[in-house]
């Protein structure tokens, strides 16, 4: 059975490279790549923020390649990431894979229980109201939220947190402590592992896992469902800059600008080909 725990740092480019050694059969194999957005392929901010130069050169080349079925997940809204990334040959999946559109122009959307969505809105609203003050802010993920706290002054962020922490299990959501952040998660069978099996059962087949190269990359708690999903299927990167990081991982990358890094070493397997 998969468990947490310390994974691998990749610390240098070569270490991308030695990471994906033999893993990638550019004329052979369908490669998936399962990206979250925030965090990972770009710096998590309250407004949607942009990619590092290297990495939104090599995405758009990846995304071309006729190989690769390519997923960028969010936790903000579906049109929100389309809108923002406008790349062709995308899979886009908003709300954590509650809403998902295949480049075809295909969509399909889980509604979840009115009851739980009033729950969420509230908890969104009562924490925006009474925690949200001095650099602390708060993002909807539409199934989850996060308070993050981490530009937040010490004298402040005891009180923040205490308070924080009782509105979210008031409202009947779990809680989950991450550096710098709370997470509230609804008690309800959902979450980015199932968004992902939804993903490629829909494009692929039941036998996905049999038959794919799938590389996934996150860095938030609500990755590790779906990195746990795919532990000894696939290839999992977890970025964090946390040195005691436990993690289904197969490895960890420590920054956003590193993910470019992973992302250069996929299309590297490509260049090879042509060289050839």
């Amino acid at each position: 059975m998969a468990e947490q725990k310390k994974a691998p740092l990749l610390k240098k480019e070569e270490d991308y490279v030695k990471a994906l050694e033999g893993f990638i059969t550019p004329d052979k194999d369908q490669v998936v790549l399962l990206l979250d957005y925030d965090g990972t392929l770009a710096p998590l901010t309250e407004e949607l923020s942009v990619m590092p130069k290297d990495t939104e050169i090599n995405i758009k080349k990846l995304a071309a390649n006729e190989k690769i079925f390519m997923v960028v997940f969010s936790g903000r809204e579906l049109s929100e990431i389309k809108n923002h990334l406008k790349f062709p040959n995308v899979t886009y999946a908003g709300n954590h894979g509650l809403e998902v559109e295949y480049p075809s122009g295909k969509k399909f959307k889980i509604e979840m229980p009115e009851e739980l969505l009033e729950k969420h809105n509230k908890l969104v609203a009562e924490l925006k109201e009474k925690v949200v003050c001095s650099g602390a802010w708060v993002e909807d993920k539409k199934i989850s939220v996060t308070y993050h706290y981490k530009g937040v002054t010490d004298k402040l962020k005891a009180k923040l947190i205490a308070e924080a922490k009782g509105l979210i299990q008031a409202h009947g959501f779990q809680l989950i402590e991450t550096p710098y952040a709370l997470e509230g998660k609804p008690r309800v069978n959902w979450d980015k592992g199932e968004g992902a099996k939804m993903i490629l059962e829909k494009h692929f087949d039941a036998d996905w896992a049999k038959n794919l190269k799938i590389i996934y990359v996150g860095d938030d708690t609500t990755d590790e469902d779906a990195i746990k999903v795919l532990h000894g299927i696939g290839k999992t990167f977890r970025v964090s800059e946390l040195p005691t990081l436990k993690t289904y991982a197969n490895y960890q990358i420590k920054t956003v600008e590193e993910v470019g890094w992973l992302l250069k070493a996929v299309q590297a397997n490509y260049e090879k080909k042509k060289k050839a």
